[in-house]
């Protein structure tokens, strides 16, 4: 029975689409670790006109499963080449100081009760990473927001510098507003005007979009890291200067989701558990965010709700470098090697065998890149950061035809070659027999046998033939 085109069409989509859906997966029981971090969302372009990009509303996307293994390796790869750059070129690995700021809201303001984790936080920070930590708590004895932007102002001026690490963090309430665009921070969910005395009410709220405004600022030397274990946190993912600055986002919850409050399945619970986890492993071990991140997510009590990792930079790509936290050594200075910041940036493409490298190759790229640069004034090396590895593109049909023609042109070269060698007249020296003429009695093998008899030298040559009008009878 003939089918129409149409049906013939429906019947192959219907085929493919059952295909598809059994295909195996090839990485069965494997956790898969993305390092994924989004530009941009573009509105579909329809009959009106083209697409209207959106930098306020970052959403996320699906890279493939290959895409995913592979740049876990990279992120493996770039964590081991920074340990082996800073090891071989004497540099510091972390950070020369490092300062946390957590911010949460007074007591008699807070209906999330978040002062047991806060204070955890840090006395973790202070006593194992040995970075200088405050808690700010917010009132309404005083505009909150007031409170809020001078208390990151104050934080700035007391620890920023180029080889230093600011920490912003923030745990309570949270809410997105549409209308403004911000998030705001707040005490409680219920209506939070607050009687004061003589029958003044304050609102317990505060614009931490505002606030973080300062930590983008220009002017603001050090790499930032916020923090925010609250509602609504990765609404508000906006991207910022390009510089060399590093700022970084890790937030509780995703696009639109809500946080899980203090507790067991808490994100500042997760997060303590895991420093904590990471110390008693290795107690001078560095960690970067992307693994931090990680390793939360990879908690149990927070499958329901995992949590995110933003660049908050112009340059927001997989292969951005990520903040590193380490714990500080105490009784050293820790910019005895520093090194200014360098001026510019020269970017090489090395072409390698592997589409991965090796701890034992990246040592040794490192130490002799160092050991090649590193001492000379005249090119003023100040560090070789790991940018990004890919994988090569696949070789297309133009390039195998390629191929196929200069491997066919080689060989036939090859053969001219050999049949001209054993063309040329064979002059051995004294007392020994030449190469040539060794390569040439050896081909002299695989001739036929007429050919071997005329060349056989150690036999008389043949007399010439007699015509029949000079024989004498």
């Amino acid at each position: 029975m003939a089918l129409s085109s149409s049906a013939t069409a429906h019947a192959m989509d219907a085929m493919a689409t059952e295909i598809t859906s059994h295909v195996a997966n090839p990485y069965p029981n494997k956790v898969i670790h993305a390092d994924i971090r989004i530009q941009s969302i573009d509105d579909e372009s329809g009959p009106s006109g083209p697409a209207i990009q959106s930098d306020e509303r970052i959403g996320e996307s699906k890279p493939s499963i290959a895409d995913v293994v592979y740049q876990e390796k990279a992120a493996d790869m770039r964590e081991c080449w920074s340990k082996a750059i800073a090891k071989n070129m004497d540099l510091p690995e972390g950070y020369s100081s490092a300062a946390v700021l957590i911010i949460r809201w007074a007591d008699a303001l807070d209906d999330l009760k978040t002062g047991v984790e806060a204070r955890e936080l840090n006395t973790l920070f202070r006593e194992r990473y040995h970075y200088k930590s405050n808690i700010v708590e917010l009132d309404v004895q005083t505009k909150p927001q007031h409170q809020l932007e001078s208390s990151v102002i104050n934080f700035i001026r007391d620890n920023d510098g180029p080889e230093n690490l600011l920490i912003v963090y923030y745990t309570g309430h949270g809410d997105y507003s549409e209308e403004r665009k911000c998030l705001e921070l707040t005490g409680s969910l219920r209506p939070n005007n607050v009687l004061l005395g003589r029958g003044f009410r304050k609102n317990a709220r505060a614009n931490w979009t505002k606030a973080e405004d300062r930590l983008r600022s220009e002017d603001v030397e050090s790499d930032v890291l916020t923090i925010l274990d609250t509602c609504y946190a990765s609404n508000f993912a906006k991207s910022g200067r390009e510089g060399q600055k590093k700022f970084e986002l890790l937030s509780a919850c995703a696009i639109d989701q809500l946080a899980e409050p203090p507790g067991d399945k808490s994100y500042t619970r997760a997060l303590i558990d895991a420093l904590k986890e990471l110390h008693t492993t290795d107690t001078e071990g560095a960690i970067s965010t992307f693994r931090l991140h990680q390793r939360i997510n990879m908690d149990e009590r927070r499958k329901d709700t995992p949590s995110q990792i933003w660049s908050r930079g112009k340059s927001t790509q997989h292969s951005d470098q990520h903040i590193v936290l380490a714990p500080l050594k105490l009784g050293t200075v820790n910019t005895s090697n520093w090194r200014p910041k360098p001026k510019g940036y020269l970017t090489l493409r090395f072409g390698l065998r592997d589409s991965t490298l090796s701890p034992e190759q990246i040592d040794f790229m490192t130490k002799n890149l160092a050991k090649a640069f590193g001492n000379k004034a005249l090119v003023g090396l100040r560090r070789v950061d790991w940018v990004d590895i890919e994988l090569a593109p696949p070789t297309t049909d133009f390039e195998r035809v390629t191929f196929t023609y200069r491997a066919i042109a080689q060989w036939r070269r090859v053969v001219e070659k050999n049949k001209r060698m054993r063309g040329s007249p064979l002059v051995p020296k004294t007392g020994s027999v030449g190469a040539s003429q060794k390569r040439t009695n050896e081909d002299a093998d695989d001739l036929p046998e007429a050919k071997r008899r005329y060349l056989d030298t150690s036999q008389p040559p043949p007399s010439p033939p007699v015509s029949e009008s000079s024989r004498i009878d």
